[in-house]
């Protein structure tokens, strides 16, 4: 009797491993693509502010070129621009990018690399996280046709290979210049975006203290005004280019042509014909001698009214680790949910 059910108990066990092995396949295919394709998280090592080599690279690119015809962005428009040679951004970053564009669901916000982006590093990092939102936009700077023929010309195809300080320098002659060409608001890589800047005026620019003008915030349009005064900066950049100093090519050579069309412009905030001053309050209520306040633990110290922006002055940040409790912590929750989700623990790290 035993031996006669030895076949049907084999029969039903190949049965059920028949099912389980059917049922697990269907699992298998129906989410073996997003376990596949599930974002990592990537440690980057730091910056080597020196190293633009990749400017001229062409292969393994996933991006389309800013330089292609079918580039237009709209006016509404935000632009943040990476001009290290890593081919990706960190959590920082990547919570500024979707701060952008969660806060302003109506405007296309642009991240410009100046080094090749491969399809791995689209699908698998927190690039595929920002992509998931409709407005946010990837693409391709290439540094020497993109300044041909411009003011700035010579100083990246020549000059920036003897910087000290190249990818910064790089990035303080994008950032004026993509604003020339297609107009709309540029940010750096560093801010939070807590509030909308719909209401603001066409051009305008903010103080990052009392007497210190920023360039990590601003929006310039392609009326008149803006790109006389876009125009007038790059030049600026061209005739006095250093290449030692961190800031002279930057907010110091904005500073220089806001002076020579407003004598008082460093003084008072307002308007500067055409163009606004604003006060440090707005977009730079954290200021750098209390930047460690943001990533220490502890609340979000008491500021003026309702900021549009949180500068995160990575300058001075960038190699310190984020406490979970601390005031940034807090605000990438509000600011930038999916990628703080991706990174948990290691957020900011």
């Amino acid at each position: 009797m035993l031996y006669t059910k030895i076949p049907y108990l084999y029969m039903i066990y190949g049965i059920f491993a028949f099912l389980l092995i059917h049922v697990l396949l269907v699992i298998w295919g129906r989410f073996s693509d997003s376990w596949i394709e599930s974002p990592v998280i990537i440690h980057w090592p730091p910056v080597d502010v020196q190293n633009i080599k990749c400017y001229s690279a062409v292969g393994n690119d996933a991006l389309k070129s800013i330089e292609d015809p079918a580039f237009s962005p709209k006016t509404k428009s935000i632009f943040f621009h990476e001009t290290s040679c890593r081919g990706g951004i960190d959590s920082r970053q990547a919570c500024a990018v979707e701060s952008a564009a969660l806060v302003h669901p109506d405007w296309d916000v642009y991240l410009l690399f100046t080094s090749p982006v491969t399809e791995v590093m689209l699908k698998r990092s927190c690039l595929a996280k920002l992509l998931e939102y409709p407005n946010i936009k990837l693409a391709r700077i290439h540094a020497y046709s993109y300044t041909r023929k411009t003011a700035v010309s010579r100083i990246v195809s020549e000059k920036l290979w003897k910087s000290k300080k190249a990818v910064q320098h790089c990035l303080d002659i994008m950032k004026m210049l993509t604003l020339s060409r297609f107009g709309g608001v540029s940010l750096d890589l560093d801010v939070l975006v807590t509030k909308p800047f719909n209401c603001l005026p066409s051009n305008w620019i903010a103080k990052e203290s009392p007497y210190l003008l920023a360039s990590g915030v601003m929006r310039f349009s392609k009326n008149a005004v803006g790109r006389n005064f876009t125009k007038k900066v790059l030049r600026q950049i061209a005739s006095t280019y250093n290449v030692i100093s961190w800031s002279y090519n930057g907010a110091s050579a904005i500073e220089r042509v806001l002076l020579r069309r407003c004598k008082e412009a460093m003084k008072r905030t307002g308007d500067c014909r055409g163009i606004t001053i604003y006060g440090d309050e707005l977009f730079y209520p954290i200021q750098m001698s209390n930047a460690h306040s943001l990533i220490n633990e502890g609340t979000l110290p008491r500021v003026k009214g309702e900021p549009y922006t949180y500068c995160l002055w990575n300058l001075l940040t960038s190699a310190l680790k984020v406490h979970q409790k601390s005031p940034f912590v807090e605000l990438a929750k509000e600011v930038c949910p999916r990628i703080y989700e991706m990174y948990g623990d290691e957020f900011g790290v």
